[in-house]
């Protein structure tokens, strides 16, 4: 049997296998399927659109044998008394992932449907006797279901734009692979329809009419909106050890990746504000700007928004496509669509001119709404007070949304442990800047006070460990951000008596360790324990010591050697670096001539630059890899400039970048001080050269 009986009688349907007329928009089929004649006439009283096309075929073998693979459609499902459900259903979604099905049962039966429903596998439940209201609004739901998953998955086919030939739109593997994804699922989700049921209806079961196909495995490709939850491959990952900030963050991500994929879901697209898919997506996103599945997952969502603006158009629901559209452009303002939709919209603006532009301000394109509102102005289609209303709206939206922006930044930064470093990136830097764009003290109060709770945290750790220098540093960087001066008057004041206690505790021993670290090399590194920092320490503790003068002008003399030999080297920063600190320990007459030898090197023409390539090493570069980054899994690299001596020795080591900073900067330097090379030559003679070097520090595999 065969029916294609419509209640109205809009335009003809294209053939099967036509290509549809360029510019006419294809009619949505509504099928029907049932064996009572006595349900057909219900159909009429929803008064249904005239975009659908309403058949009615007698079975689901018929329906399969009737529709193209993969075509979009509503399928109405007369299921009273059906005793084989996850069959039909499987049947139904592996021929088309783009049906929306509405089951008709009994109204006691509801219950059965729920967990379904919850899943997406059926839209809806209605109940028979038929209800006009409540059977337009389930095919109302179901349509936007259709347009969903059309524009995640396609329509099945693609067409030639010089033929007009309908073809295949992707490759067998490819095209199915939704198909497959969600028949799994569905297979997995209908067990619980088919427990609910029998526990309320027990029905002897009918013979099966053979196994539904089985969609197989198929790799995920990211949620798919109403296809319900994938079950969980095995156990879940162990936690990562508490106290690494960068594993917290990605924890985060994560978890606001999953949450956004449920909202995606269960269809809460850009509602809520605070816990739309929208919302989620974006907040990942400032925890991790260069996430792929973050960007995908926008990028999916953009699809199903378009097709909301598209749907919404159609039915002329304004504030629906307005806020659609402009949230879509939100995410890619570069989409090609875009264009077509603004043409389209712009011949309806004098209609809803108002709220396209409150639809630019509620997603948050400034930019976009200030451009409209000119617009009106110049074309006169709001008065002036409408005008002063809506740009008074976007000032006060465009400052909330500033200040939840740096708000978010500041709390990433936080939870990333990035208290201060790096300097144009860190929570202190964004907390200045948001001070600078007037955003009020009452928005940031609760990120600036974990702030300055963190950083008095680090303060103290510093002092307790001795680590002076970054206490002072720390303390700066409160009195920049605007701590209380209670606050940091009371860490001043620690700071200040561990630094006496650390004095009168070390004044006995600087003597001894000072020339302990003569007598071994240690002459001005490293800073914190060389023979110089000690000799310092003594005279700022006891500068009447009576054999201050001896080890100081023994720390000279080592020190003077230094620089005399880096005048040789031609290394005049390295030099001036030495002769300073020799000048600190008081005047001399060698000190006063190789301050005469450096400004002469200073005044003759500067060392020139090589390309590392060009220069032949004679001992290769053996990297000892830091123990601390070893057992924390890290890897990086480090830029260095330096050197290369008239000898073919490396010298004045600089390191320029490195990522992660300072973890590998010592080892990549002591590495490269044991490169050497064939001296360069200019001119027939040796010459010394500066060059670069970026050191990668891998994990072998």
């Amino acid at each position: 049997m065969q029916i294609a009986t419509r209640l109205s009688e809009p335009a003809a349907p294209e053939p099967a296998g036509r290509t549809p007329s360029p510019g006419k928009k294809a009619k949505l089929s509504l099928l029907l399927i049932t064996g009572d004649d006595m349900l057909w006439p219900q159909m009429a009283g929803a008064h249904l659109s005239s975009e659908l096309v309403l058949k009615q075929v007698d079975s689901i073998e018929e329906l399969l044998t009737a529709t193209p693979a993969g075509q979009p459609a509503i399928v109405l499902w007369d299921a009273r008394g059906e005793t084989a459900a996850a069959a039909a259903l499987s049947r139904l979604q592996l021929h088309s992932p783009c049906f929306a099905v509405i089951a008709l049962d009994y109204p006691g039966d509801a219950a059965a449907w729920t967990s379904l429903i919850a899943h997406r596998q059926v839209i809806a439940h209605v109940a028979v006797p038929v209800l006009a209201d409540e059977l337009k609004a389930a095919i109302e739901n179901a349509r936007e279901e259709v347009n969903v998953r059309t524009a995640l998955l396609g329509d099945g086919t693609a067409r030639d734009a010089a033929s007009g030939a309908s073809m295949p739109a992707a490759p067998f593997g490819r095209r199915w692979m939704p198909a497959a994804i969600l028949a799994g699922v569905l297979i997995a989700s209908v067990c619980a329809f088919l427990l609910i049921r029998h526990s309320d209806n027990p029905v002897k079961p009918a013979p099966s009419a053979g196994p539904a196909p089985s969609a197989g495995p198929a790799p995920s490709a990211g949620p798919v909106p109403s296809a319900g939850p994938v079950p969980s491959a095995g156990p879940a990952p162990a936690p990562q050890p508490a106290g690494n900030a960068s594993a917290a963050a990605e924890e985060k991500v994560d978890l606001l990746i999953e949450k956004a994929q449920q909202a995606m879901l269960d269809r809460h697209f850009i509602d809520p504000a605070d816990s739309s898919a929208l919302t989620l997506y974006r907040r990942a996103l400032a925890l991790d700007p260069d996430n792929g599945e973050v960007h995908q997952g926008l990028q999916r969502l953009a699809e199903i928004l378009f097709a909301r603006v598209q749907s919404a158009l159609d039915e002329r629901k304004f504030d629906v496509s307005l806020q659609a559209l402009e949230t879509a452009r939100s995410i890619n303002p570069a989409d090609s669509r875009l264009s077509a939709l603004d043409e389209r919209i712009t011949s309806l603006r004098a209609e809803f001119g108002p709220a396209q532009i409150q639809a630019a301000i509620n997603a948050q394109n400034f930019d976009r709404a200030a451009q409209l509102i000119d617009d009106a102005v110049r074309n006169k289609s709001l008065n002036n007070a409408r005008v002063a209303q809506l740009r008074d709206e976007l000032r006060r939206r465009h400052e909330e949304a500033d200040a939840a922006n740096f708000v978010k930044l500041i709390d990433a930064r936080l939870q990333q442990d990035k208290l201060t470093e790096p300097r144009n990136d860190s929570a202190a830097y964004f907390l200045t800047q948001a001070r600078a764009a007037g955003v009020p003290a009452a928005a940031l109060q609760p990120v600036s006070q974990e702030f300055y709770k963190r950083l008095g945290q680090s303060v103290r750790a510093a002092i307790d460990q001795r680590h002076f220098a970054d206490a002072e540093r720390l303390l700066a960087d409160l009195r920049t951000t605007g701590a209380a001066a209670s606050s940091i008057a009371s860490l001043q004041h620690d700071l200040a008596r561990s630094q006496q206690t650390a004095a009168a505790s070390e004044q006995p021993q600087s003597l001894d360790l000072a020339q302990s670290r003569l007598a071994q090399g240690k002459v001005t590194e490293p800073d914190n324990d060389s023979a110089l920092f000690y000799v310092n320490q003594l005279r700022a503790a006891d500068p009447k010591n009576s054999a201050l003068p001896r080890i100081s002008g023994a720390v000279q003399a080592q020190i003077l050697d230094q620089a005399r030999a880096a005048l040789d080297a031609a290394l005049p920063a390295k030099a001036d670096a030495l002769l300073k600190m020799a000048a600190g320990l008081g005047a001399s007459a060698d000190l006063a001539a190789l301050n005469q030898r450096l400004a002469q090197m200073k005044a003759a023409p500067a060392i020139s630059e090589v390309a590392e390539a060009s220069l032949t090493r004679v001992r290769g570069i053996q990297i000892d890899y830091p123990p601390d980054a070893l057992r924390k899994n890290l890897e990086g690299w480090v830029e260095v400039a330096y050197v290369v001596t008239t000898d073919g020795k490396v010298a004045s080591v600089t390191v320029t970048n490195s990522n992660p900073a300072r973890v590998f900067d010592a080892a990549a330097v002591r590495a490269l001080s044991r490169v050497r090379y064939k001296p360069a030559m200019q001119d027939g003679k040796a010459a010394a050269v500066s060059t670069k070097m970026r050191i990668s520090f891998k994990m072998s595999k």
